[in-house]
């Protein structure tokens, strides 16, 4: 898992993390790191090739709080 999506509320992190766990899309709950400066302290790591079904579930999940994607 090589890629972290960031969001600046917890609540929106957590529910992008049961959303992609629903599709079976390996993932984990991780801080963020320190250096990115950006977000609530909590980043979805994921495997690059699942970054647009990432997009689409920020999407249709509303998490208004997502600040973007940065490698890990």
């Amino acid at each position: 898992m090589d890629t972290l999506a960031v969001f600046r509320s917890r609540s929106d992190a957590l529910k992008i993390s049961r959303a992609l766990t629903k599709e079976k899309i390996a993932c984990a709950t991780v801080s963020t790191p320190s250096a990115l400066r950006v977000g609530c302290g909590l980043s979805v790591v994921f495997p690059r090739t699942f970054v647009e079904a990432v997009k689409a579930a920020v999407l249709r999940e509303n998490a208004a709080s997502f600040v973007g994607f940065y490698p890990r």
